[in-house]
């Protein structure tokens, strides 16, 4: 029997990824928050959803619709969560009433911490029993929205990494997404591998603080990656990812640098973080943002660079880049981005040594 989705979310991703649903013959609803009416209400309108790029050239019938998360909700057996990471609580929240027991709900992405955070809050509500709780490394596409009811897919992940909480679930949690993602997914250690391998983390921040006085004098007229990033900025990437990778072989999860992910999850070619992002046919479309103060950093370091850090400390690891490009963010966006992100206390993992976090995120307890 194949099984029911709803697609909460109408950006990027989830324009995406109910399109490309709907493109395969997988019926599904599209739903976002009443506030974010104005998202969905052109394509309800207009009745299709455009698709162009590595997916083909193709105009789909809309998927069912709604703003009503009762709606959305009780009518799926799995809830794909393609939402900002700063938004990902409160999708939960207002979705927690009416969750029941063996529904799945996968964050794509899930950010750093994206399913602890998640869990945590269903556990608050008292909804926590028996709905499984995942998360993808990231998205399953490299998309864009053109307009309101046009989305552009400049790539496919393969093989794309995902974990639930509790790991034992992950299995479960793979048999229910079968199908839905389209290049197959990989399952992960546990959620602590998936979001420490988080893509945006890495992709962003820095090539955005280091392009700064470009971002605010052209208004973004640059391509982020095959322009963006210099031989000095993939330096400046690959510093930050080294801390990152002290953290992950502190857990003793698979070290992979940021660059060898692109070329697992996109085949991309290159020695180097320089020649794969300046040779990159995935991104080559992919304009700067237009002004500094985008999801760049008001999500990849509160929801990225600040929960890295964060557990690096509890584990007595530094991360000297990280924080410098923590403080310059703040610096320049003139933002406590720390106060607003997540943190190992928030995550449930303040106080326990390396291990102890595995023991969480394998068995679930609390």
């Amino acid at each position: 029997m194949t099984a029911r989705v709803a697609v909460l979310g109408a950006g990027n991703g989830g324009c995406a990824i109910a399109a490309d649903l709907v493109r395969r013959g997988i019926e599904c609803t599209l739903f976002d928050l009443p506030a974010f009416e104005a998202a969905v209400t052109p394509i309800r309108e207009a009745g299709v959803l455009r698709l162009s790029g590595v997916l083909g050239d193709v105009t789909v019938t809309a998927p069912r619709i709604t703003t009503d998360v009762r709606d959305a909700v009780e009518g799926a057996d799995v809830l794909v969560v393609a939402v900002p990471a700063f938004a990902q609580v409160p999708f939960a929240e207002a979705c927690a009433p009416f969750l029941r027991a063996g529904q799945v709900v996968v964050l794509t992405p899930g950010s750093t911490g994206g399913a602890l955070a998640v869990a945590e809050a269903l556990r608050g509500a008292g909804r926590l029993d028996g709905i499984t709780v995942a998360e993808t490394l990231s998205l399953p596409f490299a998309c864009r929205k053109l307009d309101a009811i046009s989305v552009h897919v400049s790539g496919v992940k393969h093989d794309l990494p995902l974990a639930a909480f509790p790991a034992s679930r992950s299995g479960q949690a793979a048999e229910a997404l079968e199908g839905i993602f389209p290049a197959g997914l990989a399952v992960a250690s546990n959620v602590l591998e998936t979001s420490l391998n988080s893509l945006n983390a890495m992709a962003h921040p820095v090539p955005a603080l280091l392009n700064a006085g470009w971002i605010e004098t052209t208004g973004g007229d640059f391509r982020f990656y095959n322009d963006g990033v210099s031989p000095a900025v993939a330096r400046a990437m690959d510093a930050a990812d080294r801390d990152r990778l002290a953290v992950v072989t502190a857990l003793g999860l698979p070290a992979v640098p940021a660059s060898e992910w692109d070329r697992r999850l996109y085949g991309l070619v290159g020695a180097t973080t320089f020649e794969l992002n300046r040779d990159s046919w995935v991104h080559r479309d992919i304009r700067a943002p237009k002004e500094l103060r985008s999801r760049y950093l008001t999500e990849d370091v509160p929801f990225g660079l600040v929960p890295i850090a964060s557990i690096a400390r509890e584990l007595g690891i530094a991360t000297p880049t990280i924080d410098l490009f923590i403080d310059l963010a703040c610096l320049l966006l003139d933002e406590d981005l720390r106060a607003a992100g997540r943190t190992a206390a928030s995550l449930g993992l303040a106080g326990r040594t390396a291990g102890q976090m595995l023991e969480l995120v394998e068995g679930g307890a609390g």
